[in-house]
């Protein structure tokens, strides 16, 4: 039969009583004091031993809460619970904090192996900029053991430790490290979280030497493509040209005409030749200065501009322009104080040009409109966008907007959606495109 702690308590307790009631019964009505007084220390006798009965179940108790605050249940004894129950209830709650723990280990060994086995090189750190974990990938990448913190780093390069601490959750990065004596180009990235109210910061590395590498000869095979089309498509001309003025300025002997022995037809064909070729020179001369205007972009001079003030200026310089078109523009500022760090005039570069961007679009237009808004994101980013209700913009075009000097322009550089992206590179700010044929195109600048 199972012993239960609460009927043994109550039966000692009665016992006690009786006892006592006895022996006051005996001491006060009979004179068998002696008694009594034996039945009194059989009293005390029981009353030590119900404390004693007590403690017994409280010392299981502590020892058990003991245990499992010193993270040790490998020796567990309960004997002392007198109640079989609650013994059972410890040896039940014992065997499930062991499962817990099995499964919390396994868990553990099996994200360990897993962070170990992914090719992205992993860093996480603590507030106090203390490493926690760092796996394979990281160690191989470089070239270190384990290590406790970001000192170790700082030989790798000495910007690179300070930002690692500086990179905020959804950032990315591209850093530059010079490792055995090769450049790395690594993408780095963060993640920060809580983990029992204890602050972490996680840390990606990729390398992606091999796709920038990719990248820049595609680049370089548009960028050539566009160069190659643009001088062609003058110089071809320049040498017909020339060719025909030799025809008509040399004798069947080779030697040069006076231009008075030339008909009336001729000097006309000599003259039109020579505008042309003027003409064509004049375009290389202002192809090669847009060329130029894309490598020497002035060092950015940052100050608090009001997006308001920015607007205004916007819509003073092209007013006319928007009048002139009968274009339908609004402004919208959300908060109306919103404030931006920038270089004014690059910026007000950037969104002239596209303005006039949205305004060659929407030339078309039935009823044409352009939206100029200021706004904040879910990231509490400043962002500045232009929208407008033009043609919109080919899929196919889409991902050659930002190609230098490719433009779907008759009389276009190609080179403002290019300088524009440098100019938000300088600010440390991106430039977003969206577009659907019909609808209109809507370009956002994220600060």
């Amino acid at each position: 039969m199972k012993r239960s702690y609460r009927p043994a308590l109550i039966f000692r307790i009665i016992l006690i009583f009786l006892l006592g009631f006895i022996a006051l019964f005996i001491a006060m009505q009979t004179h068998f004091w002696l008694v009594s007084l034996w039945i009194a220390l059989l009293v005390i006798l029981l009353i030590i031993e119900l404390i004693r009965f007590h403690e017994r179940s409280a010392k299981a108790l502590k020892n058990f809460l003991l245990s499992i605050k010193q993270d040790d249940l490998s020796n567990i004894y309960t004997s002392d619970e007198p109640d079989e129950q609650i013994r059972e209830a410890y040896t039940t709650l014992q065997q499930k904090i062991i499962s817990l723990r099995s499964s919390k280990e396994a868990n553990h060994h099996f994200l360990s192996a897993l962070v170990d086995h992914v090719n992205v090189s992993l860093i996480s750190l603590d507030d106090h900029n203390r490493i926690h974990l760092i796996n394979n990938a990281a160690k191989e990448l470089f070239s270190i053991p384990r290590i406790r913190d970001l000192k170790p780093l700082e030989k790798i390069d000495k910007h690179f430790a300070k930002a690692i601490r500086e990179v905020h959750s959804g950032e990315s990065r591209v850093l530059k490290i010079i490792r055995n004596g090769e450049m790395l180009n690594l993408l780095m990235r963060a993640s920060e979280f809580y983990i029992q109210k204890n602050y972490y910061k996680l840390v990606s590395f990729q390398n992606i030497n091999s796709e920038l590498e990719e990248k820049e000869i595609e680049s370089w095979q548009k960028l050539v493509r566009v160069l190659t089309h643009e001088i062609m498509n003058s110089a071809i001309p320049i040498t017909n040209l020339i060719s025909v003025i030799n025809e008509l300025v040399l004798d069947e002997k080779g030697e040069p005409m006076s231009i008075k022995e030339l008909n009336e037809q001729d000097s006309s064909d000599l003259k039109d030749c020579l505008m042309t070729i003027e003409n064509r020179s004049k375009g290389l001369v202002n192809f090669v200065k847009a060329t130029k205007s894309l490598t020497h972009i002035p060092t950015p001079v940052f100050k608090t501009v009001y997006v308001s003030d920015l607007f205004s200026r916007i819509h003073t310089l092209l007013k006319p322009k928007l009048k002139k078109n009968s274009i339908r523009f609004e402004t919208r500022i959300q908060p109306q104080r919103l404030q931006i760090q920038v270089d004014l005039e690059l910026i007000e570069q950037v969104l002239i040009n596209l303005m006039l961007n949205a305004i060659d679009a929407v030339k078309d237009s039935n009823d044409p409109g352009i939206s100029l808004l200021a706004y904040q994101n879910g990231d509490v980013h400043a962002c500045i966008e232009i929208k407008d209700n033009g043609h919109g913009i080919e899929e196919l075009v889409m991902d050659q907007i930002f190609v230098p000097y490719f433009t779907t322009k008759k009389h276009g550089s190609g080179i403002g959606l290019s300088l524009a992206r440098q100019i938000m590179g300088l600010h440390k700010g991106k430039i977003k495109v969206s577009s659907a044929l019909g609808v209109g195109t809507s370009v956002v600048l994220v600060f």
